[in-house]
């Protein structure tokens, strides 16, 4: 688990590169190379749970489909978090007000779009797990998601300080 945990904190650098990348017009073609990123990053990702799970074959049965569609639409929620982060790269050196409104409220959009997804598949993985299984699993979910954030956290710069306006001094002083 460990050593998958290190490929996690490895690729997720690469993610954030290319999305920055994408910011300037040159890179366009990286589409593909990100999309490849976020694969791996999910394949990681279901490497971590299968290990950290440890279900049954029957439980196995049960949960990979269900498993799949839900991170299928963690993924689409996940295509407006890139869209974020190539904005912000794009904007990163004269970023507007209305550009900086319109990335807060994409970010918190997918936010939001990540919860009511984990809220919704609660019912359908309590169907194919016991409760503490289930609970684990967003554990699970939790402790990889914190080491994506840190990640990301680490990569992407502050939005630059607004200058502070200094009162102008009257004259011979």
């Amino acid at each position: 688990m460990q050593a998958t945990l290190l490929a996690l904190v490895l690729t997720g650098p690469l993610l954030v590169s290319l999305a920055l990348a994408q910011g300037d017009p040159a890179f366009a073609d990286l589409d593909q190379a990100t999309e490849e990123a976020r694969s791996v990053l999910q394949t990681e990702r279901k490497t971590l749970v299968a290990q950290g799970l440890a279900l049954s074959v029957a439980e196995e049965k049960a949960f990979w489909p269900v498993y799949d569609r839900y991170m299928a639409e963690l993924k689409t929620a996940g295509d407006l978090r890139v869209k974020v982060v190539t904005d912000y790269a794009a904007s990163y050196d004269d970023l507007s007000e209305d550009t900086a409104r319109e990335l807060l409220a994409n970010s918190l959009k997918y936010q939001e779009k990540i919860l009511d997804i984990r809220k919704g598949y609660v019912r359908k993985f309590r169907k194919v797990l016991p409760a503490i299984t289930l609970a684990r699993f967003y554990q699970i979910e939790n402790k990889i998601d914190a080491i994506t954030n840190f990640v990301l956290a680490r990569e992407i710069p502050l939005v630059p300080a607004v200058p502070s306006s200094q009162p102008i001094a009257p004259p011979g002083r």
